[in-house]
């Protein structure tokens, strides 16, 4: 039921869409017009339910009619049942002036639109008919009383029908036809774009036609090129076939290829050849021939099969390439190859060969006997994983392999080296040293084969680890030095290039590391006194033409602190012919203290001293002259006490200072040892 009053669809059925709408609109119209009359006329009642019934039943037949593919019958049983249902009531509802009259205008417009323009020509015949003789009846004064006497509204109300009616008609006659010429304007514009690609398409064929012409002649100028009838024989050569052959093509056309046919080359490829052919597949070898003049040459030949409708072979096509000079380059490269592999035997090398396109790989004798494997050389099977992988130590196999495919992707000129350590048969691991290149040809054009080397370098390893140890031993213990030691250059504008720098164990030292020193050697200038910072570029450059030893001291300033330090260092030829200095540096700010102590000392004795001294030479010399009396002389002598005594008060501070000085020094010399014992310090005569 439900699918009884579902709409059809309009765009793949429109008339069984027609036969739905109009069934639908007819039922509601009349429905609604057989209500009002009930409202108008309702002592009619029973008139208005017979009519509301028999437009139910119009519309449930036709519906099914319609809803079980019975569209053509719906057709025409609907504008039928519809004419009747209007027409016959006209009899008693005053006849030909019955509004019911102009309702069967609708229904010829609506047998028109079903069931197309001979069914509403034939329905308005009958309406014709059926009113003049409804007119006829009247006039004879046969036609009954009418049982309803309509006043204006209601002829209005049931000219509806017709106007409803007429109005949806209209409404689909205009739509179904602009949609018509909408659709026919489509299928011009289709037709036109047919036309179009038509045009387009037999362009594209006329181009592919040249452009077949093209690749014929580039295939007639690049390649040596015949076609041959199912028995073998020549149809036609190029001129490239002829001029490798030296035959002309009056010459070949019917002949056969045995006229090519080498007597070195065994006849039996021949017939290989022809079972392959047979099978409809092409087929490529390479072919050794004989030119007319009896000279050989090399070419690699496809030959195709043509295929009728049938999938019959009907003929062949021969294309050659000269590879001659191919093969004599793959002649000289086996020649190489053995003046290689012996090169290799007498040295104390292992060698590889790696081809790109095969995967295969060859070993010599000694690669397998560095690794204590007994082996004779060989050729690796290409599905297996390459050998040496298998043997490479976890730690360096990803970086080895990335390498190595690296160089394999890379620039075919690239020189490959690499080292890694591989597995010997004992158990022990050997340091390789693996270099390879892509072997060149004649011309010095790449070639697909790769060829290297392994040497074991474990020996070496092992010396460059010990030196290795032996710098760390050096570095730690140059770590505990007091100073600081280096290793540089110096350049024609005094600036050092700092090689190697250690800071030692002195709280005193610079902080940068090598690396920062290396980048830039003013940092170790960082702590420098400014006054002296000039005084090294000075150093530096005098060294760098005297390329004599360097010795000078300096201030650095630490925590607001001055220090004094000692920089020594000597010249050394290097292997490369350029300079390098070797030296250190050392704090001697106690050296310094100490010297400066003694040397105030000395110039407090020097200065000091020399005043009591003048004054006791004064009066000692005044006593030795002659005639002084005792008074005189007791009163000089008098003067010469204080003296004496402001000496010895002098001299007892003085050694209070100078222990107090040299207790605070952080020399830890005992300088008693050193101090002459004797009264005097200058020798007695």
């Amino acid at each position: 039921m439900k699918n009884f009053f579902k709409t059809p669809n309009k765009e793949s059925n429109y008339q069984s869409y027609m036969v739905f709408v109009l069934t639908i609109i007819w039922t509601a119209v009349t429905s609604l017009v057989v209500s009002i009359g009930f409202l108008y006329f309702p002592e009619l009642w029973l008139r208005w339910i017979i009519l509301l019934g028999i437009a139910i039943i119009i519309a449930i037949t036709n519906l099914a009619l319609n809803n079980f593919g019975k569209t053509h019958l719906a057709s025409w049983t609907l504008p039928v049942m519809l004419w009747l249902y209007i027409t016959i009531p006209c009899y008693s509802a005053g006849g030909i002036f019955a509004p019911g009259i102009l309702s069967q205008m609708s229904v010829i417009i609506t047998a028109g639109f079903l069931i197309g323009r001979k069914g509403g020509l034939a329905f308005g015949l009958l309406t014709i008919i059926a009113d003049l003789g409804l007119a006829y009846l009247e006039v004879i004064g046969r036609l009954p009383e009418p049982q309803v006497v309509h006043d204006p509204i209601s002829r209005w109300i049931s000219s509806i029908i017709p106007f409803v009616t007429i109005l949806v008609l209209q409404y689909y006659a205009i739509n179904h036809l602009r949609n018509n010429l909408v659709s026919m304007q489509r299928e011009m514009i289709k037709r036109r774009k047919a036309e179009a690609v038509r045009e387009k398409t037999y362009r594209e064929l006329l181009a592919r036609e040249k452009e077949l012409q093209d690749y014929k002649y580039a295939l007639d100028i690049s390649s040596i090129v015949a076609i041959l009838n199912t028995e073998g024989q020549f149809l036609y050569v190029n001129n490239n076939f002829c001029t490798i052959s030296g035959y002309s093509e009056a010459e070949l056309i019917g002949k056969t290829p045995e006229i090519l046919l080498h007597r070195d080359q065994p006849f039996e490829y021949l017939e290989v050849l022809s079972n392959a052919m047979k099978d409809g597949k092409s087929h490529s070898e390479e072919f050794c021939n004989s030119a007319k003049d009896g000279n050989l040459f090399w070419v690699n030949t496809t030959i195709i099969p043509f295929l009728d409708e049938q999938r019959n072979i009907y003929q062949y096509m021969s294309i050659s390439n000269d590879i001659t000079p191919n093969k004599q380059m793959l002649e000289q490269l086996m020649v190489n190859k053995q003046r290689y592999k012996s090169i290799i035997e007498v040295a104390s090398t292992g060698a590889w060969e790696y081809h790109l396109k095969t995967k295969e790989t060859w070993f010599s004798v000694q690669y397998f006997e560095m690794l204590g494997i007994h082996s004779q050389e060989g050729i690796s099977e290409a599905t297996k994983p390459i050998f040496w992988t298998e043997k490479l130590h976890p730690e360096d196999r990803p970086n080895a392999t990335k390498t190595f495919n690296d160089f394999l992707n890379g620039d075919p000129t690239s020189f490959y080296e690499n080292y890694f350590r591989m597995r010997h048969q004992n158990g022990d691991w050997v340091w390789i040293w693996s270099r390879a290149r892509r072997l060149l040809d004649n011309d010095g054009k790449v070639t697909d084969i790769i060829l290297g080397t392994h040497t074991d370098i474990s020996t070496r390893v092992v010396a460059e680890e010990k030196i290795k140890e032996n710098e760390q031993l050096i570095k730690k213990i140059t770590s505990q030095v007091p100073g600081n030691t280096y290793m540089f250059e110096i350049d024609q504008t005094g600036k050092p290039n700092i090689l190697f720098v250690n800071r030692g164990n002195e709280e005193f030292n610079f902080t940068s590391d090598l690396q920062e020193v290396s980048d830039n050697s003013d940092t170790i200038l960082t702590n420098w006194h400014e006054d002296d910072k000039s005084l090294f570029r000075q150093k530096m450059k005098e060294a760098y033409y005297s390329e004599k030893a360097i010795s000078f001291q300096y201030r650095i300033v630490v925590n607001d602190i001055t220090r004094w330090r000692w920089l020594q260092a000597i010249p050394e030829k290097g292997k490369t012919g350029k300079t390098i200095w070797y030296g250190a540096t050392r704090d001697v700010t106690a050296l310094v203290d100490y010297i400066a102590s003694v040397e105030q000392t000395l110039y407090d004795i020097s200065h000091v001293l020399r005043r009591p001294i003048a004054s006791m030479l004064g009066i000692t010399t005044l006593l030795s002259q002659p005639g002084l009396e005792k008074e005189e002389c007791l009163d000089l002598v008098k003067q010469i006490h204080p003296i004496a005594q402001e000496l010895d008060r002098f001299m007892i501070e003085l050694n209070q200072l100078y222990e107090q000085k040299r207790q605070i020094n952080s020399l830890n010399i005992d300088f008693s040892l050193l101090v002459d014992k004797r009264n005097s310090l200058f020798p007695t005569s």
